[in-house]
């Protein structure tokens, strides 16, 4: 294609992006069919997204090293550039300030989100990069999915990235759906949903009728999961004829992660009609963006920005694009020796456990390179001759032990790793995630009625003790609960400091052991093998650098009591759907040092799910990794 017209749907991509995510951004998180008739001020003033705003800086990245950058360069430049941290952007920040890097970044400490929309909504730049090459497209936007996500979130995200580059030569939807579909695996769900989408539209022909079989089938109460939404956006785009007002006002009008659904589907109809088209129909002018991120090299003009992009395009890919200006990019050197860590055993560590990670260490350079690695951590440091010819890449496994016997564990613990070649000091840091150390006291549990000693003493049998018990139900229900299942003992009284706080014994009235919590959530199966309803408390000395206020941010599916140094932090009686943050108590304080940490759980049904997260404030926020636990030997 000539410059001209690739530029020009490089910018009705970012034109359609802009303006369709504006539509759809105020109404985020709706999760109802809405009746809405477009009002052109819906588009009058351009809204800051984050569908945009972390491609800009994906595309300063990319400026930097060209096709040389890496995972480890976004994740980078994000945390650095970013101070917005919502749902899975968070989960990334925090495992990036532990030594966690992709694709781990995506998975540790990231069951809730894994498979949200905050990848597949930064596809447009790989697109734009790699006009007309969808499997290039598709293979450059996994190295920017698996930052915050895994699995079919990424998939998602590629099959995006290769319709959007196939549209720079195909303008059949239809086509472009089956070009896309070649870069996602044949047994994904992402692609049940996507043929399942295209079966109901060519049924029903509408689209708030295939809105309610998306939901039906692959309904996520999360607003941003992506099946639902990945549905309503390739619906709108089957629908509304490469209209932009008409499609992104569908896409609006079915809910959910609506900014994200109306700027995708405004993007690829952008790429397949061009800007020119879409400035004329819609009479749409110089549209400027906001940005929500620290990237000061561009102007607020999306047009500009076009142009950045459409440049940097014709560089890397010259066979696509011809009479493009000529233009020279210097990128930046990488270092001589450039490593890359995997956790075949996963990336946390415990009270006397040794965990090894593999060190993958390529040599960039055009000569031998022979130098000696330090590696220092978890209070050792070795040294590691290495020798590598040009291009080549070797494996070393490192192994690192924390001592049964050690009073504390903090959360993030770095490796600092350190060589000099000709001259001049290179260094790298990773680390690994530090478990959190909680003694366990319970189960706790009753039948009902309860046959203690001294009721069943009053009585001639146990059968005399029904007649206390209320049930709604026939009375065979009482008898039948009380041999079929357990009640969790809530009437237990909250049990001392001393008693939780002593190290584990084995002669008290309930077992006492420790949970080692390697992620942020965890089941109450996670703790013993017991089943049925419960109580259990677990117990935890929380150690902190200094006095903090921290938000406390707590999942919960079950019923729940927190105590933090004496005081009820918070509370819930009653069973939710777990989120990885259905409570946000702000304000709570920290004080330097040791803090007594209490969780009593309670499961009413088959298990409960839990998790307990300090952050810096109670949404978008940074989490904090400078804890750490007091071994419960030492209790």
């Amino acid at each position: 294609m000539t410059y001209e017209q690739y530029l020009d749907k490089v910018y009705g991509c970012f034109l359609g992006k802009t303006v369709a995510g504006t539509m759809g951004a105020p109404y985020e998180g709706i999760k109802m069919p809405l009746e809405l008739a477009f009002k052109p001020e819906m588009i009058n003033t351009m809204l800051p997204n984050d569908d945009l705003d972390l491609q800009v800086l994906w595309l300063d990245v990319v400026k930097r090293y060209g096709e040389d950058f890496s995972s480890y360069d976004l994740q980078k430049c994000f945390c650095e550039n970013c101070d917005y941290s919502p749902g899975e952007y968070a989960i990334m920040r925090k495992n990036f300030a532990k030594g966690i890097y992709p694709p781990e970044s995506g998975r540790f400490c990231n069951d809730f989100y894994i498979e949200g929309m905050g990848c597949p909504i930064r596809s447009e730049i790989w697109a734009c990069l790699y006009p007309a090459q969808p499997g290039t497209a598709a293979e450059m936007s996994t190295m920017d999915g698996c930052l915050d996500h895994d699995g079919e979130s990424i998939y998602a995200e590629k099959f995006f990235a290769a319709l959007e580059s196939a549209a720079f030569y195909e303008s059949d939807l239809d086509r472009l759906i089956d070009i896309a579909l070649c870069e996602i695996p044949a047994d994904c769900k992402l692609r049940e949903l996507i043929c399942d989408t295209r079966a109901w539209y060519e049924r029903y022909g509408d689209v708030k009728t295939v809105l309610k079989y998306i939901l039906h089938k692959y309904g996520h109460p999360d607003c941003t999961n992506l099946f639902q939404n990945i549905g309503i956006t390739l619906t709108a785009l089957l629908g509304g004829n490469m209209d932009l007002i008409k499609t992104s006002m569908d896409a609006l009008n079915c809910g959910f992660d609506t900014d994200c659904t109306c700027a995708t589907a405004g993007a690829v109809i952008g790429v397949i009609r061009g800007a020119k088209s879409l400035i004329e129909e819609y009479d749409l002018g110089d549209v400027k963006f906001v940005l929500g991120v620290r990237s000061p090299d561009h102007s607020d003009s999306v047009y500009d920005l076009s142009c950045e992009i459409a440049e940097l395009g014709a560089y890397l890919s010259p066979f696509v694009v011809e009479d493009a200006p000529e233009k020279a990019f210097v990128f930046e050197q990488r270092d001589p020796l450039v490593f890359d860590v995997s956790y075949p055993e996963g990336p946390s560590i415990s009270f006397g456990q040794s965990k090894t990670v593999m060190l993958s260490i390529l040599n960039t350079t055009e000569k031998e390179i022979n130098t000696t690695l330090c590696v220092a951590g978890f209070g050792a440091t070795t040294c590691h001759g290495i020798g590598l010819s040009e291009g080549k890449r070797i494996e070393l496994p490192l192994t690192f032990s924390v001592p049964v016997d050690a009073r504390e564990l903090y959360e993030k613990n770095l490796v600092h790793m350190r060589y000099a070649l000709d001259g001049k000091e290179y260094g790298y840091d990773f680390g690994l995630s530090g478990a959190a150390l909680w003694k366990v006291t319970g189960p706790i549990w009753k039948t009902d009625p309860e046959c203690t000693t001294e009721a069943l003493e009053k009585v001639p049998n146990y059968w005399h003790l029904f007649a206390g018990v209320h049930h709604d139900g026939d009375p065979n229900d009482v008898v039948r609960r009380f041999h079929l299942n357990f009640a969790p003992d809530t009437d237990t009284e909250y049990l001392t400091e001393q008693e939780l706080f002593a190290a584990p014994e084995e002669k008290g009235k309930y077992v006492e052991d420790v949970f080692v919590q390697a992620e942020d959530s965890f089941t109450m199966h996670d703790l013993f093998g017991f089943k049925g309803p419960c109580m259990a408390y677990l117990s935890r000395i929380l150690l902190c650098p200094e006095d903090m206020e921290v938000c406390a941010q707590i999942g919960h599916s079950a019923p729940f009591s927190l105590w933090i140094n004496g005081e009820l932090i918070a509370e819930r009686k009653t069973c939710d759907t777990w989120t990885a943050e259905n409570v946000h108590v702000q304000g709570v304080k920290l004080q330097k040092g040791e803090n007594r940490v209490v969780l009593r759980l309670t499961r009413v049904n088959a298990d409960a799910k839990y998790n307990v997260i300090f952050s810096k404030g109670p949404t978008c926020a940074e989490h904090f990794v400078c804890m750490g636990s007091k071994n419960p030997k030492y209790f």
